[in-house]
């Protein structure tokens, strides 16, 4: 059982209550709103048209021709395979990139977790 010295009860279960003192002064939880737009411009890019599902579609069709010897698919007058493939993995770091930052973001508040 937790200490109740070292633990505090609330709405949302038992914090470990010298984490919640230290974030309580130092979180900004307005972060994951901005994360949360953040999402929602990148799932609405992803989506749309020349997004990051139709740069992996197109690099698929290129690809696939070019290594399994498949049919042309599409226009052949854009770029190239390996700038196509350059601008996928360069979009696809940059998500990561941003990942990374909400990791980072959220992990303090699993220094919350009340200790046995």
């Amino acid at each position: 059982m937790s200490d109740p010295e070292t633990t505090v009860l609330t709405a949302y279960g038992r914090l470990d209550r010298a984490a919640l003192t230290r974030l309580q002064r130092t979180y900004d939880t307005s972060n994951l709103l901005r994360a949360v737009e953040q999402l929602d411009r990148f799932l609405g890019g992803a989506r749309g048209q020349d997004g990051l599902r139709d740069v992996l579609l197109r690099l698929h069709g290129m690809a696939h021709a070019v290594v399994n010897g498949a049919g042309l698919s599409g226009s052949t007058d854009e770029e190239s395979l390996p700038e196509l493939a350059f601008e996928a993995t360069s979009e696809i770091r940059q998500t990561i990139a941003t990942l990374q930052e909400w990791v980072k973001l959220i992990e303090p508040l699993e220094t919350l977790q009340a200790t046995s």
